[in-house]
C-alpha cells in the first residue's frame, strides 16, 4: 500500500533515499549518479559509497519492439534467419538482450542479442542539455560551485554514454579483445556475429557459465576460487602489460565460469529489476 511504502521509505537513511529517487528518474540520472559515485571529493565518501548501489537497470520493452528494431536495422532477410528469439532475459537503462539462434555456416549456435532501448539516444541527450543548462546556471549563480565543474562534469558524462550508446564500438573493442586473447589457455571471449550486428544491435556467442559472484555454486561445482581469483588477476595484468589492451568494466557481473571451466567475458551479462 502506499502509507507501507511511505513507512519503509521513513525508515531510510538519506543517502538511501537519494539512491531510490534517482533509480526512479531514469537513464540519465542513474548514469550521472554512478559518474558522480567516482568522484567523493566532489559529493563526499558518505554518499559516494551509497551511489555506488545504484542499479542500472529498468523494466523491459516489449519484444514486438524489439522484433521490429531487429527488422528495421538488420532488413527482412536476415531478420528472418534469426529462430527462437526469447522474451527479454536481462535489462539495463541502455539497452537489453535476448537469446535467439542463427544458422551459422551450417551449424546452429546460440546468440545473445543486446538491442538498444527505443529512442534512448534522443531522451538521453534531451535530458543531459536540460542538466548542463542547470549546471551553467548554479555555477553562474553560486559562485562557490565553480570549483566543482559541473558544466565539465555534465558534458563528459554525455561524450560517455553517447559512445556506449553505439554498439559498433564495443563490438570493435570486443573483437579486438578476442583478437588478443585467442591463444590464452582458461580464458574465452564471445565471438561477434558482423552480420548481426550496428549501431543498436549487437549479437554474439551466447555464454552459459556460473557468474564468479556465486561463491556457493562455484564450491558445489568444484572449482578452486582462490586459484580463481588468482587467474583472472593474471590474466588481467597480461592484457594491460603484454597488449595494452584491456576489460575495463571487469567485475564480477561480466565474469562467468563456462560449461568448459573458462573464464567468460560476458557483455551482455545484465539483471533484470525484481518485481515489487
Amino acid at each position: 500500500s502506499f502509507s507501507g511504502k511511505k513507512n519503509e521509505n521513513q525508515k531510510l537513511s538519506d543517502e538511501e533515499r537519494l539512491c531510490n529517487s534517482i533509480e526512479g528518474k531514469g537513464t540519465t540520472f542513474i548514469k550521472l549518479g554512478q559518474f558522480l559515485a567516482t568522484r567523493p571529493d566532489i559529493i563526499s565518501e558518505k554518499i559516494s559509497i551509497q551511489l555506488e548501489k545504484l542499479q542500472d537497470r529498468l523494466p523491459p520493452f516489449p519484444t514486438s519492439e524489439a522484433k521490429q528494431i531487429l527488422k528495421e536495422d538488420l532488413g527482412e532477410n536476415l531478420y528472418k534467419s534469426i529462430i527462437n528469439f526469447s522474451e527479454p532475459v536481462a535489462a539495463a537503462s541502455i539497452a537489453q538482450v535476448h537469446k535467439a539462434k542463427i544458422n551459422d555456416n551450417g551449424t546452429v549456435k546460440d546468440i545473445a542479442i543486446k538491442i538498444l532501448r527505443p529512442n534512448i539516444k534522443k531522451t538521453f541527450n534531451d535530458e543531459i542539455d536540460a542538466l548542463m543548462l542547470l549546471a551553467f546556471f548554479v555555477e553562474n549563480i553560486i559562485v562557490k560551485t565553480k570549483r566543482l565543474r559541473l558544466v565539465e562534469v555534465v558534458f563528459l558524462l554525455k561524450e560517455i554514454t553517447n559512445h556506449e550508446m553505439d554498439l559498433r564500438l564495443e563490438a570493435a573493442a570486443a573483437n579486438e579483445y578476442s583478437e588478443n586473447t585467442k591463444n590464452d589457455l582458461g580464458f574465452n571471449v564471445p565471438n561477434i556475429y558482423w552480420n548481426y550486428t550496428n549501431e543498436s544491435v549487437l549479437t554474439l556467442d551466447w555464454v552459459d557459465g556460473i557468474s564468479i559472484r556465486e561463491n556457493d555454486h562455484l564450491q558445489k561445482n568444484n572449482i578452486d576460487t582462490k586459484k580463481l581469483a588468482e587467474d583472472i588477476i593474471q590474466h588481467f595484468l597480461r592484457h594491460a602489460i603484454r597488449d595494452g589492451f584491456f576489460h575495463a568494466d571487469m567485475h564480477q557481473g561480466n565474469l562467468l565460469i563456462n560449461n568448459e571451466g573458462q573464464i567468460a567475458v560476458s557483455y551482455t551479462h545484465l539483471t533484470l529489476p525484481t518485481k515489487a
